[in-house]
């Protein structure tokens, strides 16, 4: 056995300060940490796309590189004669890599290319080249990250009985740091300092442990003769010790319960967050609250151990065998709990409006707080439970301090390990086979059989009738909770919408699924697509109207389009306006999601049955991983993502992926976007709008009804002949799409132009643009609110003439073509604003001109049933 010639930091001579610096230093390196693999992630899906599987191979990695790291680092630290000073190493070569590999994926756009092609493919060669990406990105670091607990382990366990006591204070600083590094990351650096800008600040911290590290070991070094004597000989004391195969037996049983255990709660921490994202949490937000209250959990779990179960060292197997009862019952409460979130929301969103925090500028920090409430109600309990595990385990199952390093490391190892294959089985097996409730039924079980094993495999609990009966009324009770709720209780819960019935629900590898159909003497019958609980699309008349623009106006502005790509299906009503263009001879549809293309018949006649049509190629992929990997040009390419807010969208309003879009274009090609202009927050589109404007010299702005903004961006400078459309939306298919949703003529969709070029550009102003470094969006919470209204928005309009090839043939068509429209918008903000007179002159005032318009005669009907 190596010498251990670091003084332990709690020994009486380094005091109460040489403690403090390694526990500040493990602190730092889980807030670093989690700074790294938040931007990493982030940066890996411009390289491997943000399918389910790239982003499953990215996490798995990164839990592969702790495992593997950590059993390495066990071996490690008995070999080396300083741990302390190996560890110092490992923070200053993670403080280089880390920013390295930052830069290098920063740089993805000038070797991507080279590769993209195998990678967004269902393919096995496609998987293998994700993974070996992966793995060769992923790998160093976090094997380095993972080496770290079993040095610092060796460095400060003197004893045994300080074996759970010092590893579950240690472990519990480290996860502390892990939360303050999550919530840092996801709620404040990205957003001021950006992606890259980020990691350095990793890299720096990193750095600053490394230097720690040093002085602790220069502060320590000459009293380390102290200590070793006493050391090697209790070691020696151990080792000669007989070894008993029944007893190593025992022990191994417990090691491979608490890998288990490693997969049991990251497939809880899948399978929570999954449902928990039916319920209006997509924001980074919501994300970063909810990963932060499941590490917060595990920080009070392994403290509490430390702090009170440790002491009780003839009681730690009891306490062992109990948690696996305790988190299979608070696994059980959480679901309960887990179909009411829809209940807690309203609450709590009630006691903000009566504490009046959504009238202030807190509001935003409400909404982070509301979230981060919701979380710590339902996940604390059973996450802390989890946390007091890994302490617990240490103490039972290593037996000599001779070779801790290698203990500690393989037990962290196997549950890391676990952890990794929890993570794959819960997204790709459990989640598309089971559903949510029956997987967390099925985990569930699963903690109830640790428990039996425990009780079954040890002898001095084999007896215990207590412990067998406390666990038989356990189970009874969570048999009977389960019994009460239900085998459909979250699926009606995440389905629960008022005035609809559910047409469809899945819960697939991607996201859950919701087809709700509702019926109205105003719309008829329409549809309406949920993914994870937020509404994607409907057919309704509003959004068909500008969905069917997104197809027909960037169709118009091309000269002579003969091939459309259309990203983000959704109900398919955009792709069933392209498919009337008899000029278009290829359309590709290009969703993540394979249940998209299957939901399509539901929202047939409206989309048109393009499932059914020959032109239209069917494509899952990422949209932009598609354009990044295909040769394919474009002549138009038009976009309707999810709701910009929402994490990771932000990468289809990116200046980056503009450029992309850009090179995809064929000459005189034309990109068209949806921009959301009711935001709170009015600097939000106009970022959106300057990302465009950053790449392409011309870029018109387009209205078609509420605040749904279309923006279409070329190089060729906008020009429009009115004669030409009226040529082309004479065709059966595209004048039926189009009087559907109230445009009867080429002055009717002319009408919904706002601005172009010069005039956009004095509309946008001076904003920040949106890129991959600084995704702002996501981060809205640092802007105003102010929200845009249309006297705003007319008042730096321009009229359309300027961009006419000729004058208008009929000018007054024009003009009350205008007018109409302009009755449209203001109609829709009077009702926002709820003043239900103003809407209905406003609709009366369209009428007058367009009697016969079907979309003012909506409106009209809508009105007098709302009344």
């Amino acid at each position: 056995m190596s010498e251990s010639k670091d003084e332990p930091a709690g020994s009486t001579t380094s005091s109460t300060l040489g403690m403090g610096s390694v526990h500040l230093m493990f602190f730092l390196s889980g807030a670093a940490s989690l700074i790294c693999q938040v931007v990493w992630f982030k940066q890996l899906i411009f390289v491997l796309g943000s399918s389910t599987f790239a982003v499953s191979v990215t996490v798995s990695t990164f839990f592969l590189g702790l495992s593997l790291g950590s059993w390495q680092g066990g071996r490690l630290a008995d070999r080396v004669a300083r741990p302390l000073v190996a560890y110092g190493l490992l923070e200053l070569g993670l403080s280089v890599v880390s920013l390295a590999i930052t830069l290098l994926l920063s740089r993805w756009a000038s070797w991507v290319p080279m590769v993209a092609p195998l990678f967004g493919r269902d393919t096995p060669a496609a998987g293998i080249a994700t993974v070996a990406v992966s793995v060769a990105v992923l790998l160093p670091p976090t094997a380095l990250m993972g080496a770290t607990l079993p040095l610092l382990v060796k460095y400060l366990v003197r004893e045994q009985a300080d074996l759970a006591e010092r590893i579950g204070l240690l472990y519990g600083i480290n996860t502390l740091g892990a939360v303050f590094g999550c919530a840092t990351v996801g709620l404040i650096l990205i957003g001021t300092l950006g992606v890259i800008q980020s990691s350095g600040v990793a890299s720096v911290i990193y750095l600053v442990i490394a230097g720690l590290a040093a002085w602790l070991v220069t502060r320590t070094g000459s009293a380390a003769a102290l200590h070793r004597s006493a050391e090697l000989a209790g070691d020696a004391e151990l080792e000669s010790s007989p070894g008993d195969s029944e007893g190593a037996r025992r022990v191994l049983v417990l090691v491979m319960v608490f890998a288990v255990s490693g997969f049991i709660a990251i497939a809880y921490e899948v399978l929570w967050f999954r449902v928990l994202a039916n319920f209006n949490l997509h924001t980074v937000y919501a994300f970063s609250a909810m990963l932060s209250t499941y590490l917060l959990g595990l920080v009070l779990g392994a403290l509490i151990c430390a702090r009170y179960l440790a002491r009780n060292k003839e009681k730690l197997l009891e306490y062992f065998a109990t948690l696996q009862l305790l988190i299979a019952l608070a696994g059980t409460i959480t679901l309960v709990m887990l179909g009411r979130s829809r209940n807690f929301f309203e609450a709590l969103a009630g006691l903000k409006e009566w504490a009046g925090i959504s009238e202030t500028g807190l509001a935003a920090l409400g909404s982070s707080l509301e979230i981060a409430a919701i979380c710590l109600i339902i996940l604390l309990v059973p996450t802390t439970l989890i946390g007091v595990g890994f302490p617990l385990a240490s103490e039972l199952t290593i037996q000599h301090l001779s070779g801790l390093g290698k203990r500690i490391g393989r037990l962290y190892a196997l549950n890391t390990a676990g952890g990794t294959l929890g993570s794959l089985a819960a997204g790709f097996v459990l989640l598309p086979l089971l559903g949510s409730q029956w997987s967390l039924t099925l985990i569930i079980a699963l903690n109830g059989l640790l428990f039996v094993t425990i009780m079954v495999t040890q002898p001095t609990l084999r007896g215990t009738r207590r412990l067998w009966r406390l666990g038989a009324e356990v189970l009874l009770v969570v048999g009977v909770c389960l019994a009460i709720i239900g085998p459909n209780y979250l699926a009606g819960a995440q389905s629960n919408f008022l005035g609809g019935e559910v047409l469809a629900f899945h819960e697939a590898r991607d996201a859950t699924f919701v087809v709700m159909g509702y019926e109205s003497p105003e719309a008829g019958a329409f549809q309406q697509l949920l993914v994870n609980g937020r509404s994607y699309a409907n057919n309704a008349p509003p959004g068909r109207r500008y969905m069917a623009l997104l197809a027909h106006l960037p169709t118009f502005i091309h000269a002579s389009p003969k091939s459309a790509l259309i990203a983000c299906v959704g109900t398919g009503t955009t792709v069933g306006s392209l498919t009337t263009h008899a000029s278009l001879q290829t359309i590709d549809a290009v969703d993540l999601s394979p249940d998209v293309f299957e939901f399509a018949p539901f929202f047939v006649p409206i989309n048109h049955s393009f499932h059914q049509e020959p032109r239209v190629k069917q494509v899952v992929a990422d949209a932009r991983h598609y354009l990044l990997g295909s040769d394919r040009r474009f002549d138009v390419i038009t976009f309707e993502p999810p709701p910009p807010q929402d994490a990771g969208v932000v990468n289809l309003y990116s200046r980056e992926f503009y450029e992309l879009a850009s090179e995809r274009l064929e000459t005189g090609g034309v990109v068209a976007q949806w921009i959301p202009l009711d935001l709170e927050r009015r600097i939000l589109p106009l970022m959106m709008i300057q990302a465009m404007r950053s790449v392409f010299p011309h870029v018109s702005l387009w209205i078609s009804n509420r605040m749904e903004g279309i923006v279409v961006g070329s190089e060729q400078p906008l020009q429009i002949d009115l004669e030409v459309w009226r040529t082309r939306m004479a065709e059966p298919g595209v004048a039926a799409d189009l009087l559907a949703v109230g445009i009867d003529s080429p002055e009717d969709l002319a009408a919904t132009f706002i601005a172009a070029d010069a005039a956009l550009e004095r509309l946008v102003g001076e904003v920040p643009e949106v890129s991959d470094n600084h995704p702002r969006i996501e981060y809205f919470s640092f802007y105003p609110y102010e929200s845009m209204r249309y006297d705003w928005i007319l008042a730096r309009a321009e009229p359309i003439e300027r961009y006419l090839v000729s004058p208008p043939r009929r000018p007054e068509s024009l003009d009350t073509a205008r007018a109409v429209a302009r009755s449209i918008w203001l109609e829709h903000e009077a009702m926002v604003l709820g003043d239900h007179e103003a809407a209905k002159r406003h609709v009366d005032q369209g009428l007058a001109l367009d009697p016969e318009n079907r979309y003012l005669r909506y409106l009209a009907a809508y009105q007098k049933r709302d009344r």
